[in-house]
């Protein structure tokens, strides 16, 4: 797959045993690393309506699909949402409580999107703060709990 400019790859990799799935997203290249990860039956949950998602708003991506490993590649602000989703969703058991988040940021009826977006960097920067290991996601576990609790609580004051 050729690296292109301005493309997020949403990365799924499937397993016999759901319990070890795994989703994540790759910026700007599919060499980079994982900017966050999350695992098991949600991570194909999330999957599967990430792409029902892009279908059902008519957005382009394209798939590549190798044994058990799935890419999309999606355009950048397509990519940044679907960012800002999973990170906002990171702390949650039941994410798809919260699917309509993702349709409201693609659409662009998201009230607070520019800032809500904006979390992605406070998460990474404290990611650095906290100390992030060499070969784990770029916005660590840790890190994706505080920011996810801080994103929900904002989207329940919402009230969407």
């Amino acid at each position: 797959m050729e690296r292109r400019k301005g493309e997020y790859y949403v990365i799924y990799y499937g397993s016999r045993n759901p319990k070890r799935s795994v989703l994540g997203v790759k910026f700007p290249s599919l060499k980079s690393p994982l900017y966050i990860k999350l695992g098991g039956r949600r991570a194909r949950n999330l999957y599967k309506h990430i792409i029902l998602t892009l279908d059902n708003l008519g957005i382009p991506y394209s798939t590549e699909k190798e044994s058990l490993r799935e890419v999309l590649r999606v355009p950048w602000a397509t990519g940044l949402a679907i960012t800002t989703f999973l990170l906002a969703i990171y702390s949650k058991r039941k994410p798809l409580a919260y699917a309509h988040v993702l349709d409201k940021m693609l659409t662009g009826s998201m009230p607070l999107a520019r800032h809500l977006t904006n979390m992605t960097e406070i998460a990474l920067d404290l990611s650095e703060y906290l100390g992030n290991a060499r070969g784990k996601p770029l916005i660590t576990h840790k890190s994706a709990v505080v920011i996810s609790k801080m994103m929900v609580t904002l989207l329940n004051a919402l009230h969407i």
